[in-house]
């Protein structure tokens, strides 16, 4: 099985954040898994090099020349921290003849989330929510596209109809990278072709933080999940302060060197001790029939 992590960081400024913050969580975890990874640094299509389209080229990376080299395609945003402790994710669950993808209104919770939508102003509802970009579609499910599990050989045609489709609308559209993220959400529900994955593969720190009633430390929140978001510039200035708690596995791993280590240690006592003892039988032997000796 082989797959590709892949993410877009366009323009010098966003690159440069990127690798400052979260290229390496990402590499390391494409590493550990057995990932190829890459990161676009310009745009995919050069007939729309336009800054409010940039989101769109992620809909592109099953079409390139060297897509369908992969079973999977990873995609990611350049704003994820990827906790090393995270599970492969292309293997998380069965996903068919589906693209993997997060439903955000499910976050912290569907019913915190309302409270959230209301406290803020905003649409309290995915059908409403959808409607801002003149999709009408009953659901009540909003898709983060940060995340997206693709299969090239399956999905690239599917992609490529809906960035011809939606690509111009997207210049200069009022709702900005929230188009490109429902357009996406709008097809892949009105086509049934997605897969609900575990929201800690995208948590979206910023919305846990509009209602954090559970007082959640960053630190914990990060420990807690796999991929975290931090849309909107959501506490850039604390990402470098964040530590990785080791996971269990590699704890138990260390016990049990220890333990092995141990048993050793013990062992090794134990021989020296058997070994004194068996000098000591061995002198008291000779000792005794030395005696004898001198006494025939």
């Amino acid at each position: 099985m082989k797959c590709l992590l892949v993410t877009i960081a366009i323009g010098e400024k966003y690159l440069d954040e990127y690798k400052n913050l979260f290229y390496k969580s990402q590499k390391e975890y494409a590493v550990k898994n057995g990932y190829e990874f890459k990161v676009i640094i310009d745009f995919l299509d050069k007939n729309n090099i336009n800054s409010s389209a940039i989101s769109f080229n992620k809909i592109l990376v099953c079409n390139q020349e060297w897509s369908n080299d992969y079973d999977f395609i990873i995609f990611i945003d350049a704003d994820i921290l990827i906790n090393i402790n995270s599970p492969p994710i292309h293997n998380y669950i069965e996903y068919d003849d589906c693209i993997g993808i997060i439903d955000e209104f499910s976050q912290p919770s569907k019913e915190r989330r309302l409270k959230i939508q209301q406290k803020m102003g905003w649409e309290t509802s995915a059908t409403d929510h959808y409607k801002l970009c003149g999709f009408d579609i009953q659901t009540d499910m909003v898709f983060n596209s940060g995340i997206l599990v693709m299969q090239p050989k399956k999905h690239n045609d599917f992609l490529l109809t809906i960035y011809n489709k939606y690509i111009l609308q997207s210049r200069s559209h009022p709702r900005g990278f929230i188009f490109e993220q429902s357009c996406i959400g709008y097809e892949l529900q009105k086509h049934n072709l997605y897969k609900i994955i575990d929201n800690k593969f995208n948590a979206l720190w910023g919305l846990t933080k509009l209602d954090n009633i559970e007082n959640i430390s960053l630190n914990k929140y990060f420990n807690d999940n796999y991929f975290i978001h931090f849309a909107g510039h959501t506490d850039y200035d604390k990402i470098k302060s964040i530590k990785s708690i080791k996971s269990i596995k590699s704890i138990k791993s260390i016990k049990s060197i220890k333990s092995i280590k141990s048993i050793k240690s013990i062992k090794s006592i134990k021989s020296i001790e058997y070994l004194n003892l068996y000098i000591i039988i061995q002198l008291l032997l000779i000792i005794l029939l030395i005696k004898l000796f001198i006494k025939l």
